[in-house]
């Protein structure tokens, strides 16, 4: 969705991915900009992570730039461009927004983290009592473990496709909450009561599926954080009749806190 009153005043907001064909979110922020009347625009942007540092250094000489918004896969590399860090990059090592302040410095920070918290929460699925089951150990799925452990969460299953990936992000936890079970077990997912989806498995129709909804509980729920489209593990929990969110709920959770960083605003 473009605004209709786009101009030369308008201020841009790309959203850098690779691939970038499954990338929705401007239907989301362009109408949340508008809300809030702002003559903002959000338009993807296809970056190839080899040529990611070379684009966010040559977009830092648009004139009307508001500032970045980051996903798969440049999380992590935004976090290492950035010389200011809020609280949450710091503690996760990742970035989903980027802001360029007056001295030509990058300032980042992650909201992925309390995106899907206040979602989680608002959809009834925040299960932080028993164990939760993260499958995907990226910079969505490194932020969502930091901030379920902030809020309570004690055990916490990661796996990943890449085993490594998930011991580091094990180590995080432990190291950061002192006294979590982190593991990556994952036949934890016959336990948890939450099982969350941070995979891009799922963007696309004929994707895998990352688990196998059978082995959940029956009083299990899911988050799958695409927000591209319901997905065929969305579909295959929610026959079983287990509670089911989308990745929708967490992006419209973080949009009021990002507008009011690409702002400037003093944090709360």
């Amino acid at each position: 969705m473009v605004p209709a009153n786009l101009s030369g005043a308008t201020r841009l907001v790309p959203i850098l991915a690779h691939p970038v064909d499954h990338v929705r979110a401007p239907r989301f922020y362009n109408p949340a900009f508008a809300a809030a009347g702002l003559d903002w625009c959000q338009v993807p942007m296809g970056v190839h992570p080899d040529d990611f540092a070379a684009t966010v250094a040559q977009l830092a000489r648009v004139g009307n730039l508001q500032g970045l918004n980051l996903t798969i896969p440049h999380k992590a590399a935004a976090h290492a461009l950035c010389v200011r860090l809020g609280p949450e990059a710091r503690r996760t090592g990742v970035v989903n927004t980027m802001r360029l302040d007056a001295d030509g410095q990058w300032s980042g920070e992650s909201f992925d983290g309390v995106g899907f918290v206040e979602a989680a929460r608002a959809n009834g699925v925040l299960r932080t009592d028993g164990p939760v089951m993260l499958v995907g150990a990226g910079g969505a799925g490194t932020a969502i473990a930091f901030a379920l452990a902030a809020e309570g969460a004690r055990t916490i299953h990661v796996v990943d496709r890449e085993p490594g990936r998930a011991e580091q992000l094990v180590d995080a936890l432990r190291k950061a909450f002192p006294g979590i079970a982190a593991d990556i077990e994952a036949r934890g997912i016959g336990q948890a009561g939450l099982a969350i989806n941070a995979t891009s498995l799922g963007l696309h129709e004929g994707d895998a599926m990352p688990f196998d909804a059978a082995l959940l509980r029956t009083d299990a729920a899911l988050f799958d954080i695409v927000a591209a489209r319901d997905t065929e593990l969305m579909a295959a929990c929610a026959a079983r009749g287990l509670k089911v969110v989308g990745g929708k709920p967490m992006i419209d959770h973080q949009i009021a806190a990002q507008i009011a960083f690409w702002r400037g605003d003093p944090p709360h």
